[in-house]
């Protein structure tokens, strides 16, 4: 019974998205990462070679000049210098992590996670998560990783030989272009390579995930108690809610000018005072044991019982509760209210 056989409810699901716990891939967000630097050094590269090999010479350029004169354009050159470098990078990484999380998590603040817990400083429980199965996992691919990256060069590489053959007679600008090549093209199959690791790990992880929130049968149960109410109370409470408007509409049947039934499974209970209401209105309608029970008052209350089969059929299934009669039913109710009329005593 306490086997999580069940798959995570969305309330399950809900929770564990407030705290922070969402299925998504590291790899998959590296991967995005890797791709963006790469294409941004690819179509960039010539201007940030230019922007170091100027911050390379600066020393050379400050040469023979008097040093009080050349802190301030020194100091805004390397700084300009910098910023085309480094601040690029930055932006790009910052911006497209954001895009890789939320493209498999949507949009989530979850603060909770953010909170102390005395859990994250229990030092026993944190040894055992770092030799748990999915840590185990995590580090067999990060080996794996390393493998295959170490067999791409090596193929890439291993491709090139021939060009490298040429490099001494190319002399230095065929080296720069031949290395420049290879190394492109390291990072291309790379990126490649690890956009497909990626997406398969995006799978792998919602697994996993729906793994770990798996429910055991009691759980369901419980969680359903909890979220719609247990069903022996709302049972309960339902039956009360009957009986509540089945006393309602025997009450009213105290006030009832005259009860139409068929004779014993339904009973309508209609008002008429010429100087109160224009038509007959009817004020309460029951079938089963509520219609025997409004016969029963009806009785008590000497109030007169019409036993009219297809008038109580057509008033209890066209007749509104607290509304006039309909139209096609108003001459045979008008009968009924003229038969009392010439009645000296209740039938």
């Amino acid at each position: 019974m306490n086997e999580k056989t069940e798959d995570p409810t969305p309330k399950k699901l809900r929770d564990a998205r407030n705290k922070g716990q969402v299925a998504k891939s590291k790899d998959f967000t590296q991967t995005v990462l890797l791709i963006a630097l790469i294409g941004y050094f690819i179509g960039n590269g010539a201007n940030i070679l230019e922007d170091m090999m100027a911050l390379m010479v600066l020393p050379a350029e400050m040469y023979g000049h008097p040093v009080s004169s050349m802190i301030a354009p020194i100091s805004t050159e390397i700084m300009n210098r910098s910023i085309g470098i480094i601040v690029p990078p930055i932006l790009i990484a910052l911006i497209l992590g954001v895009f890789a999380e939320m493209v498999q998590t949507g949009v989530l603040f979850a603060f909770e996670s953010l909170k102390p817990s005395a859990k994250k400083l229990n030092v026993g429980a944190n040894a055992k998560n770092m030799v748990s199965a999915k840590n185990m996992v995590e580090f067999l691919k990060n080996i794996l990783k390393v493998v295959f990256l170490s067999i791409l060069i090596y193929l890439v590489v291993y491709g090139a030989l021939g060009d490298l053959m040429l490099v001494p007679p190319s002399g230095l600008s065929g080296v720069t272009a031949i290395l420049a090549q290879t190394v492109t093209q390291v990072m291309i199959y790379t990126s490649a390579a690890y956009l497909i690791v990626g997406f398969f790990d995006i799978a792998y992880q919602r697994f996993q995930h729906k793994k770990q929130l798996k429910m055991t049968k009691d759980e369901v149960k419980r969680e359903y108690k909890e979220s719609e109410g247990d069903p022996l109370i709302k049972g309960k409470r339902k039956q009360l809610h009957q009986e509540m408007m089945q006393n309602s509409t025997i009450e009213r049947t105290r006030k009832a000018k005259v009860l139409v039934t068929n004779p014993t499974h339904i009973a309508i209970a209609l008002y008429y005072e010429a100087d109160e209401t224009p038509l007959p209105v009817v004020i309460s309608a029951g079938e089963g044991a509520v219609a025997k029970r409004m016969m029963e008052v009806a009785e008590q209350e000497g109030i007169p019982i019409m036993r009219n089969v297809p008038l109580a059929r057509s008033l209890y299934e066209t007749a509104t509760v607290d509304q006039f009669i309909p139209g096609d039913l108003i001459e045979p109710v008008a009968e009924i209210l003229r038969w009392l009329e010439s009645e000296a005593t209740p039938y």
